[in-house]
């Protein structure tokens, strides 16, 4: 058990840069989704063919379907909180997109789920944090509102993207879920950057520098080990532990671009947070 807590551990140390790596690399975000995803599905093919002939379970043709959606759900999400960090800032983008526990709760809840007293305060005190955050934006441009409604689809699409990893990891081996939930990721990214007109490349080396970086970080060190540990764990808990993100974003937003939070935006963070602790709390203790 406690190799997964280390695996979560590694996981959200690695996803806290990617906000940092995306706006170092100069890259357009389409183009950045759609790299992320195709080189991560490419880096493990190899474990995918392995596990094939290891005699790994297949996906049956339902579960073709769920990954997917989780592959356009996963698109979805890269899309729109990428763009959203060119348009607000890391410390209101981060925790705006990380508000997806409270939405994987929301979904499980309308499954049949009995929701708790403490759940629904926390969800409207999450709530209460995402209106502190997004209210300085009112004043500072219509552009930093965009981004961090993007950052809330993001947040949405983020949460349907592990729900249904949760689902179809109990059954399916790493490799034989991620490839293809990438692979898909990718095919759409690249789809909607052709539309859109995107440039996938040519971009300078440090560019591409900075696209591997996030591939071998925020993917697969990030992404990667934290649909590992859906195999063993609840996506509610997969995803509070995703918490730190926001934290540790804004730190290095600090240090590197001396981003310095609008003080409402910082309340705003901590209400947020404390929210969907509330939220979390209650959920395991109903475990």
């Amino acid at each position: 058990m406690m190799k997964h807590y280390v695996a979560l551990t590694v996981a959200v140390i690695a996803i806290s840069w990617a906000s940092i790596l995306i706006l170092l690399s100069g890259a357009q975000p389409v183009a950045v989704a759609f790299w992320r995803s195709a080189i991560a599905a490419v880096a493990l093919t190899p474990l995918f063919i392995i596990e094939r002939e290891n005699g790994a379970y297949a996906l049956r043709s339902n579960e073709v379907l769920l990954v997917i959606v989780s592959g356009v759900a996963l698109a979805v999400h890269f899309m729109t909180w990428i763009e959203s960090l060119y348009l607000t800032t890391v410390a209101a983008s981060t925790t705006l997109v990380s508000t997806y526990p409270i939405f994987t709760l929301i979904m499980d809840r309308l499954i049949g789920e009995r929701v708790g007293r403490h759940a629904i305060i926390g969800t409207l005190t999450a709530f209460l944090g995402v209106v502190l955050i997004t209210t300085p934006e009112f004043f500072i441009s219509l552009k930093a509102l965009v981004g961090d409604l993007l950052a809330l689809i993001g947040a949405v699409a983020g949460a349907v993207y592990f729900m249904i990893g949760r689902v179809v990891r109990v059954k399916v081996s790493l490799a034989t879920y991620t490839v293809p939930v990438y692979s898909v990721s990718a095919l759409v990214t690249l789809i909607t950057g052709l539309f859109l007109h995107t440039r996938f490349w040519p971009y300078p080396l440090y560019t591409w520098f900075y696209i591997v970086m996030i591939v071998l970080g925020p993917m697969l060190l990030g992404h990667t080990l934290l649909n590992y540990t859906l195999r063993y764990s609840r996506a509610i808990t997969v995803t509070t532990s995703t918490l730190g993100e926001p934290i540790g974003a804004t730190l290095l937003a600090l240090l590197i671009f001396r981003q310095i939070p609008q003080p409402l935006t910082v309340v705003g963070m901590v209400v947020t947070l404390l929210g969907i602790y509330m939220v979390i709390h209650e959920e395991l203790n109903m475990a």
